[in-house]
């Protein structure tokens, strides 16, 4: 038997420890993000969205329910500079630990 490169859901799915099944569950329910591409082979999965413990940030899902369903427009919305942030990304706050600023700042402003 030979090894098949890893598709980039397997690749992350394995990242997080999870089979690819699981990681289609998570995606089903808002729970990482998935960016699209032209191809569904293709969708590419951000690193950046795992937090300390190893997981995708808790606060995806309300994102997404805010947001919309579209992944690309939670991740423009993760990397735009904020002012109520002073100036920083959504992701950074989230990385500080600042989740519910993130969720507020969305409320707020979306």
């Amino acid at each position: 038997m030979t090894d098949r490169p890893r598709t980039r859901s397997e690749a992350f799915a394995h990242r997080l420890g999870l089979t690819v099944s699981d990681l289609h569950d998570l995606k089903q329910a808002h729970a990482v993000l998935v960016l699209p591409e032209s191809s569904p082979r293709e969708a590419r999965y951000p690193a950046w969205q795992i937090d300390a413990t190893g997981q995708p940030f808790p606060v995806l899902h309300a994102l997404f329910d805010a947001l919309g369903d579209s992944g690309w427009t939670i991740h423009r919305f993760l990397m735009q500079s904020h002012p109520e942030l002073a100036g920083q990304t959504a992701l950074e706050a989230l990385r500080d630990g600042r989740n519910a600023w993130v969720v507020r700042l969305k409320f707020n402003n979306y």
